[in-house]
């Protein structure tokens, strides 16, 4: 690696882990559990992506790939881990919310709903029997209510008070969505940095200096109120075009696949410390 390029990324990696470690710090995690798990994810990565094809992945080639011992890769890979717990698969309250935004029985003129609690169609009860498995409709609705994803303006009736899953309340399930949406977006940009241009995929970010805390406000604004609606449309292209079984032929790969929609806003003093920063 060239001294130029070695010198881009560790300030690429700087700049990527100081938001990280502001949250670790907020949750009092120390450096040396983030040191922990920093070795575990070179571990994997080196198992899941850089094997040679047609041979066995073996101890003392991640040891070499990492620059970690054999004992210690060894440790690793025997240790249980927390993806079972962290998994990007949607829970059953996830798919509640999916269920109202896409399934046309819980939508007016495109849009979800006030339902009803009770009611054999139509009603919040039929949207928890159709989309959340066994789990009850009291569990249901009290968990969402208890992080403000629904509010229930009258007993008998449940709003959708998010365009989506979006804890308020709940701590844990912030930082859930945290790590799902960040490893979305870093694993987007590490494929386009490894693919050919045909194979990228989509990633783009509009950058505006100079301008006035009014316009910005107003920009936040703008920017919420647009993205939400194209978020919204996209949501009702793919439920239109997965919820026909036919759609979906058994012998087609399945892919979980979404947009990320994000905004980024500093103001000129903090971009001028990050800079004097990373020159020092």
């Amino acid at each position: 690696m060239s001294d130029k390029l070695q010198q881009l990324l560790t300030l690429a990696v700087i700049r990527i882990l100081r938001p990280l470690v502001r949250v670790l710090i907020r949750h009092e995690m120390s450096h040396a559990e983030f040191s922990e798990l920093a070795r575990r994810a070179y571990v994997q990565e080196a198992y899941a992506n850089f094997g040679i094809e047609g041979r066995k992945m073996t101890h003392s080639r991640v040891a070499v790939l990492t620059g970690l011992s054999r004992k210690e890769v060894r440790r690793l890979v025997n240790i249980d881990e927390f993806e079972a717990v962290l998994s990007n698969t949607p829970n059953r309250a996830v798919r509640v919310i999916d269920g109202w935004l896409s399934d046309a029985e819980f939508q007016q003129n495109g849009k979800p709903k006030d339902l009803p609690l009770q009611g054999e169609t139509g009603s919040f009860a039929a949207l928890v029997a159709r989309y959340s498995g066994d789990i009850t409709l009291g569990a249901v609705v009290d968990e969402l209510e208890r992080v403000g994803v629904v509010k229930r303006p009258q007993k008998d009736v449940v709003v959708l008070a998010s365009q989506g899953y979006i804890p308020h309340a709940d701590e844990l399930e912030k930082v859930h969505i945290f790590s799902i949406c960040t490893a979305d977006l870093l694993d987007t940009a590490v494929h386009n940095l490894d693919s050919k241009p045909e194979q990228r995929r989509f990633q783009r970010q509009l950058t505006y200096p100079g301008v006035p805390e009014s316009v910005a406000e107003d920009f936040r604004e703008e920017a919420a109120m647009r993205s939400t609606r194209l978020l919204e449309e996209l949501q009702s292209f793919l439920a239109s075009r997965t919820s026909d079984e036919s759609n979906n032929p058994s012998s087609e790969p399945l892919h979980r696949i979404g947009l990320g929609i994000y905004l980024h806003d500093k103001t000129d003093a903090d971009n001028f410390a990050n800079q004097g920063k990373e020159r020092l």
